[in-house]
């Protein structure tokens, strides 16, 4: 270790990194897409497979574990 390795004393602490935020906004993008997609496809009266809760199960775990990691600095 060197002595320029530490931050100056008169320099504020650095704010801990964004965690999981890449994880949060990707969930949030599939799960409101899956979202957008079925009540689109509901209102023009087409249908649906469950293969269209593949993306919202991914949005929820990725929702999840972003939000988890977000709490663990803490």
């Amino acid at each position: 270790m060197n002595w320029t390795d530490d931050p100056p004393p008169w320099l504020p602490p650095l704010p801990p990194p964004n965690r999981g935020r890449a994880l949060v906004t990707t969930g949030l993008i599939l799960v409101i897409g899956t979202f957008i997609f079925i009540f689109y496809m509901s209102f023009i009266g087409g249908t649906h497979t469950l293969f269209t809760l593949i993306p919202l199960a991914l949005g929820l775990t990725f929702l999840i574990i972003g939000m988890v990691r977000r709490n663990e600095g803490r």
